[in-house]
Parts: C-alpha cells; sequence; structure tokens
C-alpha cells in the first residue's frame, strides 16, 4: 500500500467542506468525525483545526499524525469522506499516530 496522501485523497474545495454538514457525526476519543459518502473509490480525509485546539506546534503535531494514521489505515479504502475536528478535550499530550490509528479502529467499526 502507498503511503503518500495526494490531492485526490483530500477534501480541498469549499464545496466538498459544505457538503459534510449532511454527514453523519461521531465522537471518538475527542475527535468530532464527520463521515459522509463519496463518489471516489477511496476515502478522502479532511481537517478543520482551529487556534482554540492549541498554538501552531499543537495543532501541526494533530494534522501530522492524522494524515499519518490515515495513509496507513485500511479506512482508506472505503468509499467515504471523513472530516476531523478536534475538541478542547483532545489533550496535545494524548495524541500520536497510535492514538489516532485507534479513533480510525473505532469509526470503523461504529459505521
Amino acid at each position: 500500500m502507498k503511503t503518500d496522501f495526494p490531492r485526490e485523497f483530500r477534501l480541498i474545495s469549499k464545496t466538498d467542506f459544505a457538503r459534510m454538514k449532511q454527514g453523519k457525526r461521531f465522537r471518538v476519543l475527542g475527535l468530532n468525525l464527520i463521515v459522509a459518502p463519496n463518489a471516489c473509490n477511496h476515502a478522502r480525509l479532511g481537517l478543520a483545526v482551529s487556534t482554540k485546539y492549541g498554538n501552531a506546534v499543537q495543532r501541526n503535531r494533530l494534522k501530522r499524525c492524522l494524515r499519518s494514521a490515515f495513509r496507513q489505515h485500511p479506512i482508506r479504502n472505503k468509499h467515504m469522506d471523513i472530516l476531523a475536528i478536534p475538541t478542547p478535550q483532545l489533550q496535545s499530550n494524548q495524541v500520536s499516530e497510535q492514538t489516532m490509528n485507534t479513533c480510525f479502529d473505532k469509526l470503523l467499526s461504529r459505521i
């Protein structure tokens, strides 16, 4: 399995993010995950990390861990779009690639 994160695996456009409002919402380990079906043959990941989450180092670390976990997780082969929004309850010391893998595991079990 390739472990890159090309443009077709990302939610980028404003319309993609607007469409996620109709998606199904899940709260997993301090992350709000919104899931919606897509027409692609793979999953796409969108990240919405506001400055309320923490400083730039914390926000970038969270995004890096989410992208890395998404690259390697089997959820990447599903036909869905995923928007990840962290809550203030998610502490920066809890963020790791393993934690994000667990989030995706729990999301798969709930879908």
